[in-house]
């Protein structure tokens, strides 16, 4: 309550709709709401009372034209009796010797009808108003006359009527709006859709621009960004092609030389520089090619676990993994085959034993990578995902590699959607490299 009082609109805010729909059928649906109650209490506050007094002042009017009449002419009462029933819906009966208290009931006290009686009616009186009849008895000379008339004469029906018309056509009027405010929400819904699948890598063929105009230029500028991300991609992909072949070229023309040269140590010095600047340049290409322009499929994750447990490049580390349903992703498989390999690749390189492990949440899949390997200090993780940095100072590849792994499998994962998490393995006190895929 007090945080109400000192923030009441982050308070009330809490409570809002959180959808485009809701939110606008709350901004149609606040001002009708409030237009119809002041209406409503407008109508009720003046048309009711006035109709209501109306309405008492005339039965209270025909009460005392019998009871004057009866006064004047006892002798004309059966023919007062006949008058009063048939054109004035009045029931009256004389009961002899007969007397009342002036007894009003609190519930009726003040009313309209107990006001009208006592500005015409100047004997003795009391009625009750029951749920069918009104019953009004007056003291008379000789006894008491009852009058005793329908309770829907004091009543006006044009408030029920009123209160139906209002309802009706604000729920007609309700129903329409939400029919063309769910068609406009449409298009704006897909293309969050649509932005939501471009984000995480996937395809959406068949979305195209619709709705409002401005809902069409964001769409738009959508398909505009999607094509020139493709063409820079497909541009970038055919330089490398010919950057890769153009360098590979005098690298196979020099390991040829070599090969043909005295195997003397300078010569096994040069054949390993060779190696080395081969083995720097696939993973140059590799990491610059990223995935490419593969398209996305869908793919069962635990037969692609499977594959990249498999195509591991130490098979003689042991990699523990026990295969469990995994749902299926709309995914760009040998992107995440080669970034889950470089994960494997990098466990196996500097520990012993590895563990695999996959878990599922409503919103995402992870996949854990675990080893008994010293680990990477707390300092350096997020150095260890910049290209060609090494933990290895003595720069050697065959313990430290290019110094690409990571950083081409934080790519890909990015490029999913997703990204890769490294922490200490609190099981194995190794690393824990955690693979995160949305659904």
């Amino acid at each position: 309550m007090k945080y109400f009082l000192r923030h009441p609109f982050k308070a009330l805010k809490t409570y809002l709709p959180k959808s485009m729909f809701g939110r606008t059928l709350l901004i149609l649906l606040a001002p009708l709401v409030l237009v119809e109650t002041l209406s409503v209490y407008v109508f009720f506050d003046n048309h009711w009372d006035t109709v209501t007094k109306s309405l008492a002042n005339t039965i209270t009017g025909e009460v005392a034209t019998i009871i004057d009449l009866y006064q004047k002419m006892p002798e004309e009462s059966d023919f007062y009796r006949v008058l009063a029933g048939t054109h004035l819906k009045l029931r009256t009966d004389f009961i002899p010797e007969e007397t009342i208290h002036a007894f009003t009931s609190e519930e009726w006290k003040d009313s309209f009808l107990d006001t009208a009686l006592k500005k015409e009616i100047f004997t003795p009186y009391t009625f009750e108003i029951t749920p069918k009849d009104i019953i009004i008895k007056t003291a008379v000379e000789g006894g008491v006359l009852e009058f005793t008339t329908p309770r829907k004469r004091l009543h006006s029906k044009s408030f029920s009527l009123f209160l139906m018309w209002v309802a009706g056509t604000s729920a007609f009027f309700l129903l329409v709006a939400s029919v063309f405010m769910h068609n406009q929400v449409k298009p704006l819904r897909r293309l969050a859709i649509a932005a939501d699948r471009f984000g995480k890598g996937r395809s959406f063929p068949n979305f195209k621009a619709e709705g409002s105009i401005e809902i069409r230029k964001v769409a738009q500028a959508l398909l505009g960004m999607k094509e020139r991300l493709h063409r820079q991609l497909t541009q970038r992909t055919d330089m490398l092609a010919g950057v890769s072949h153009d360098l590979r070229t005098p690298l196979t023309r020099m390991r040829l030389q070599l090969a043909m040269m005295p195997v003397t140590s300078e010569v096994k010095g040069l054949q390993k520089d060779v190696e080395e600047m081969g083995n720097l340049l696939e993973g140059y290409l590799t990491f610059a090619r990223g995935d490419g322009l593969e398209e996305t499929q869908e793919v069962d994750m635990t037969r692609l676990v499977m594959d990249a447990v498999d195509g591991r490049a130490q098979l003689d580390k042991v990699v523990h993994y026990v295969p469990h349903p995994l749902p299926t992703l709309c995914i760009k498989p040998q992107a995440l085959r080669r970034c889950l390999t470089n994960l494997i690749n990098n466990a196996t390189r500097y520990g012993h034993e590895v563990w695999v492990n996959a878990s599922t949440d409503k919103d995402f899949l992870m996949i854990s990578v675990e080893d008994d390997g010293p680990g990477i200090p707390e300092e350096k993780v997020e150095e260890v995902f910049k290209p060609f940095f090494r933990l290895d100072p003595s720069r050697n590849m065959a313990t430290g590699g290019v110094g690409l792994g990571l950083t081409i499998a934080r790519d890909i994962a990015q490029s999913h959607g997703g990204g890769i998490k490294l922490a200490s393995s609190e099981k194995h006190g190794g690393l824990q490299a955690s693979l995160i895929l949305p659904y």
